[in-house]
């Protein structure tokens, strides 16, 4: 029992660093954007909202060498 309990505690310890850790690196992304003037900001939050083109999802073309005589 003591075992169970010492792994719970170990797991919300660790939890709250991460969540911990996860926030402070959210407010320093959102300090370092804060630095871009805001119509920057808004001209890739357009492109970010384009769909992406899948790279993987084109057929793959291998490449074939045709011999010519002349």
């Amino acid at each position: 029992m003591a075992q169970s309990s010492s792994w719970n505690i170990l797991q919300a310890v660790s939890a709250f660093k991460s969540r911990r850790r996860r926030d402070a690196n959210h407010e320093h992304a959102l300090r370092e954007l804060k630095r871009f003037p805001s119509h920057l900001l808004a001209d890739c939050q357009r492109e970010m909202e384009l769909p992406l083109l899948n790279v993987t999802a084109r057929p793959k073309r291998g490449l074939r060498l045709v011999e010519t005589r002349a």
